[in-house]
């Protein structure tokens, strides 16, 4: 079917409207309390959820490169300087983000786990704590609800509830502290990536792992055209639809 001028022109300014509409930021609630597994977002957004870094080296540090099309704050290269965590063996680390351009990580990063479950029979299993520029403890829950999964389930290739791990937020004095832990997946052993968005902008950050299995890395959002430029080019679009049939 051959489209007329006048429809052409009103169809890109519609969907460039409603595009513009969609991509409006919206925010998670704080992830806090605690539960047996994680929440699976419906609709559950497309995966990857950002830019990944480029990860070098083992030796060389938890460290990676922000280039385009990720947005402004989060250009450049960071180190941590600390060991990556999907490939750290079990114990405790400590990660610096005073390199980053801005002297800490963004609010808005996505630390996006994996293989966060019992494995052969292990219960893998992440303790979190997270440092303002003072080096004080923050003590409000910083990371949102799960921002999208990715993956198979258990038992099928749908994943379920069941195959999220669960979660607790323990804040009273300076503990603060995020556990994930895969201990409440019972049977089989699924295949399950997903993305917690951090609300704060963190200085440093603690980890404790409790096997080498599982792990995390960091991921920058990727830019958007600012939302009022698209919307005033939809209006423009609507315009001179608008010109056109008179």
């Amino acid at each position: 079917m051959r489209l007329s001028f006048s429809t052409y022109w009103f169809a890109c300014a519609t969907g460039l409207l409603f595009t513009s509409i969609a991509i409006l930021p919206v925010c998670g609630a704080p992830l806090t309390g605690s539960g047996p597994h994680l929440s699976i977002p419906s609709p559950n957004p497309a995966w990857p959820p950002g830019d990944p870094p480029s990860r070098v080296a083992t030796t060389a540090g938890f460290t990676g490169t922000w280039s385009s099309p990720v947005q402004p704050n989060w250009l450049g290269t960071y180190n941590a300087t600390g060991p990556i965590p999907s490939s750290m063996a079990a114990g405790a680390v400590s990660y610096d983000f005073s390199t980053l351009p801005l002297g800490h990580l963004p609010a808005g990063t996505f630390f996006v786990f994996g293989d966060v479950d019992q494995g052969s029979t292990l219960s893998e299993r992440f303790d979190l704590r997270a440092f303002g520029s003072s080096g004080n403890i923050l003590t409000t829950p910083w990371l949102d609800e799960t921002h999208a999964v990715t993956g198979s389930g258990a038992s099928s290739s749908t994943i379920q509830p069941s195959d999220m791990p669960e979660w607790s937020w323990d804040a009273p004095g300076t503990s603060a502290t995020y556990v994930i832990d895969g201990s409440s997946i019972s049977g089989g052993n699924p295949n399950v990536a997903f993305a917690l968005v951090s609300n704060q902008p963190i200085h440093a950050l603690e980890l404790n792992k409790a096997t080498t299995h599982n792990g995390f890395v960091l991921q920058a959002p990727t830019a958007i055209p600012e939302p009022s430029t698209l919307v005033l080019g939809s209006l423009t679009l609507l315009g001179l639809w608008a010109r056109r049939r008179r």
